[in-house]
């Protein structure tokens, strides 16, 4: 087995010339036909297969540099209705692998926190040599459930999503990923006594004051596009788009956050909303960030095993698992829809989502993780909705 997997791993080299991604777009070999990378733990046909001898189209490694990622059929369950997957080309024929437009964007939205610097050698007649270091106010620290407040313009992503235009009731949190579109919870686009979100607030701090030092303005949304595999009562595919009326004008209140394309995560990631502050209590006016441990699902699937009513097939690879095991800090009803967000080495003023904040028990409690709509595994929905790609 040891020398079959060796002649696979040579073989994809030879065949692709790069290694792909969990999440990437790929091509079988022989039959030609397109699936997607997935860890093979994540592909029971693919294990099913491998463990009889079939070879397996093979994508890469997982981090521990022992676990395959193979290409996995694209399979959808009858009550699921996806949409079909799209798969574009560039000039050669080649798959574009979903996630190209969301790197450009990205690299985009980072020139606004990062600045150029030019450092010149004392060396005579040498070459100034640019750097690119980190520009922002603010350095979010570990430190909503145990949360403090935030400084204006700190997370410049963060929306307010609003009901009834008459007399606006901010009920959910989302995230602006675009000029035009905000990536919020799908169980946050509609409610009984209100209807669907008809506004969405950007650059806010507090909702009940204007002498906050923040800059807010409020766009109305002209369309909402929930993810066709979503369906109450259950919860999953818990993500949905809003389009705004007009473009989203940028400035340092107001910006987007790229969109992480990795599935594997672990350390820690923020949370913020304006959500309760405690199980028990009221909904905050002030801008609240929490810093979260992520987890590995099996955490969570202790805490939400499968049940007919909402989670039929219990917690799946689209949801990620992330609280504090030892209580006191989580993400509260308010703060449904909001981003959960990490940053990385290089650049820790440009925030990448995780995950959208779906559901949970227990604000705040031991043992109680919470559950975040997990953002790689919906790159290409996202990319052919915004971006057209």
């Amino acid at each position: 087995m040891k020398h079959k997997v060796i002649f696979l791993f040579v073989y994809f080299v030879f065949y692709n010339d790069v290694f792909a991604q969990v999440g990437d777009r790929c091509t079988f070999k022989g039959t030609r036909k397109r699936g997607v990378c997935k860890e093979i733990t994540h592909c029971p046909e693919a294990d099913r297969q491998a463990k009889r001898g079939v070879d397996q189209t093979l994508c890469g490694f997982a981090n521990d540099l022992i676990t395959a990622i193979v290409c996995c059929e694209v399979t959808v369950e009858a009550n699921d209705n996806l949409l079909p997957v799209n798969f574009e080309t560039n000039g050669n024929g080649n798959i574009n692998p979903p996630g190209k437009m969301s790197e450009k964007k990205c690299q985009e939205y980072s020139k606004a926190v990062t600045s150029e610097v030019q450092v010149l050698s004392l060396v005579s007649d040498a070459t100034p040599m640019s750097y690119q270091t980190p520009k922002c106010d603010y350095n979010t620290v570990p430190l909503i459930v145990g949360g403090t407040p935030a400084e204006a313009g700190e997370f410049p992503f963060m929306v307010a999503i609003g009901f009834n235009t008459t007399s606006e009731q901010w009920r959910c949190g989302g995230t602006l990923i675009s000029d035009r579109f905000v990536l919020t919870a799908a169980h946050c686009t509609y409610a009984r006594d209100v209807g669907k979100p008809t506004v969405v607030r950007l650059g806010e701090l507090d909702l009940s004051s204007d002498q906050d030092g923040s800059v807010y303005k409020d766009y109305l949304i002209s369309r909402v596009i929930v993810h066709p595999g979503y369906s109450v009562p259950y919860k999953y595919n818990d993500i949905a788009l809003l389009e705004t009326q007009k473009p989203v004008v940028f400035n340092n209140f107001m910006r987007p956050a790229c969109l992480n394309l990795n599935h594997d995560l672990g350390g820690q990631g923020i949370a913020t909303g304006w959500g309760k502050t405690d199980f028990a209590g009221d909904s905050s006016d002030t801008l609240l960030k929490v810093t979260l441990d992520i987890y590995d699902n099996q955490k969570c699937m202790k805490t939400f095993p499968p049940n007919d009513k909402e989670l039929p097939r219990g917690i799946e690879s689209t949801m990620l698992c992330a609280g504090r095991l030892e209580g006191g800090k989580d993400t509260c009803y308010g703060d449904s829809g909001g981003p959960l967000v990490v940053t990385k080495k290089g650049n820790m003023c440009q925030f990448f989502l995780v995950g959208v904040t779906s559901f949970g028990k227990l604000c705040g409690q031991k043992n109680t993780p919470a559950i975040y709509t997990r953002v790689s595994e919906y790159i290409p929905w996202i990319e052919r909705i915004v971006w057209k790609s």
